[in-house]
């Protein structure tokens, strides 16, 4: 177990910010205000408050546990800045009020470059993307999570990443972080899909949501995950 009183420098993954691509802080938008920037080590007190304040994230959620702790947090973000490493890209977000200020929610992309899908006119393997996202309780239902969405598909995901499709899934029952994802204007390819969640260790339903940068991939859907 990590401890924020005790990390030093030294296990925390380093890189050169200033060549790093899709830091941020970026302005989403001005009213409500909204700002997306790197998830930081120094957002772990606030994002463990946070997702212990009750238990609708990790219900809506696929990865995160409840209760959270400190060593979940740390594990994330060290994750998340090992890929910048590896990358030279930020794939993980803190939505903000304020471009410095507390982490209210989070949104990450997986890039997926290994899928075996290729471009029905071309052949050349596709680069599809993967949204996950949350907001705290005390923000929902004032549109961060889909400004955010929206943002990052079509603003980095699309641009900046040069993502063909992008996708996402919620629960079947999950009407609001549905209503996320068609928001960013992706569709649903899949009204039902059977997954496994590890953190219960048991199948549920989810549908499965994508958006595609022009035509010419459309005719690539998004296919059923394997089962363990």
């Amino acid at each position: 177990m990590h401890s924020l009183t005790t990390a030093t420098e030294q296990e925390c993954p380093s890189f050169d910010r200033n060549i790093v691509q899709a830091m941020g802080p970026y302005l989403v938008c001005k009213d409500p205000p909204l700002y997306l920037s790197a998830a930081e080590f120094s957002d772990i007190p606030e994002m463990v408050r946070v997702l212990n304040i009750d238990k609708d994230i990790f219900n809506g959620t696929a990865s995160f546990q409840y209760p959270y702790k400190e060593e979940h947090a740390w594990a994330r973000i060290t994750r998340a800045h090992e890929t910048i490493k590896k990358t030279g890209f930020n794939t993980h977000w803190a939505m903000r009020t304020t471009p410095d200020g507390p982490l209210i929610g989070w949104i990450h992309a997986y890039i997926n470059p290994d899928l075996n899908e290729v471009h029905p006119g071309t052949g050349r393997p596709l680069k599809i993307g993967e949204i996950g996202y949350w907001v705290s309780p005390e923000y929902v239902r004032k549109g961060y999570a889909s400004l955010s969405a929206k943002f990052v598909v079509h603003e980095l995901l699309f641009k900046v990443f040069d993502c063909d499709i992008v996708r996402g899934e919620a629960y079947i029952h999950n009407k609001a972080s549905r209503k996320v994802l068609e928001n960013t204007g992706m569709v649903c390819e899949l009204e039902e899909m059977t997954v496994y969640i590890p953190k219960l260790q048991e199948r549920r339903i989810s549908c499965a949501y994508a958006i595609h940068r022009d035509k010419s991939t459309e005719s690539v859907k998004t296919k059923p995950r394997p089962l363990p």
